[in-house]
């Protein structure tokens, strides 16, 4: 089985497809579209206490960086 990506160019191409499909010459497969943003995946993935303390952390590391440098 081979999967493919068609973009249709009008609504006949559709009706084509679809007939197709009626013949059990194909299968159409819909695909999901709702893609997630990182932020929304990330979300509450660490609460407010571990959170201040990594920035602390981050700052410090900054500070030191700095002083090196």
């Amino acid at each position: 089985m081979t999967t493919l990506t068609i973009e249709s160019n009008n609504a006949r191409a559709i009706s084509v497809i679809k007939e197709l499909e009626k013949l059990d010459l194909l299968r159409i497969v819909k695909k999901q579209t709702k893609q997630q943003n990182m932020a929304d995946l990330l979300e509450n993935s660490i609460n407010n206490k571990q959170a201040e303390i990594m920035h602390q952390e981050l700052n410090q590391m900054r500070s030191e960086w700095e002083r090196v440098f």
